[in-house]
């Protein structure tokens, strides 16, 4: 099983990889494959991604709106 520490770092480089929408858009077509093909433990761990990405990436009214690194789409 993957530490919370590997999770939340696989969030943040999703996030820097693809931007805000397209990392949340992208956990869920890897959770849905994991489902689909009866991956369970492949599927609680794209779960518990999602969800650290969802988080990460959640409205705050304090922060600025998370942007994706220059040069990157």
């Amino acid at each position: 099983m993957s530490s919370d520490a590997e999770i939340w770092r696989a969030a943040r480089d999703l996030i820097a990889d693809h931007g805000p929408r397209r990392a949340e858009s992208h956990a869920n077509r890897q959770l849905t494959e994991m489902t689909l093909s009866n991956n369970f433990a492949g599927m609680l761990i794209w779960r518990r991604i999602l969800r650290a990405v969802k988080g990460l990436t959640a409205s705050d009214p304090k922060k600025p709106a998370a942007r994706p690194l220059a040069g990157r789409r």
